[in-house]
């Protein structure tokens, strides 16, 4: 599977959006939203790393996983969803593919 997700066919060429400008859009999506204090560390074993932003190709859309740390007396259904509904909508807007899911993981809570 390429790292290049859905491509819009235009009349001069192929446009190509790479998976990093999605999580790029994605993170700064969730941090705008209040309640949420920080994406989430990389987690790193002697093998490998898993980034806390991960985009999946289904089909003709992609899905969208984020690890969030979120803060302490928000009600934190209220934060995953606008995070769901703000990356969706701006994911579509700027980078012109369809958003099917955006799974949001709540990996940590902040008391500051």
């Amino acid at each position: 599977m390429s790292n290049h997700y859905p491509k819009k066919p235009v009349t001069h060429g192929e446009v190509k959006i790479s998976e990093h400008v999605i999580r790029s859009i994605a993170s700064a999506a969730a941090l705008e939203v209040e309640g949420v204090q920080a994406i989430a560390p990389e987690k790193c074993s002697l093998f490998s790393c898993s980034k806390p932003i991960s985009v999946r190709i289904d089909g003709d859309t992609i899905s969208i996983s984020l690890e969030l740390i979120l803060q302490a007396g928000y009600s934190l259904p209220n934060v995953a969803m606008q995070v769901q509904k703000t990356v969706k909508d701006q994911v579509q807007s700027m980078a012109g593919v369809i958003v099917s899911k955006v799974h949001v993981i709540a990996a940590g809570l902040s008391f500051d």
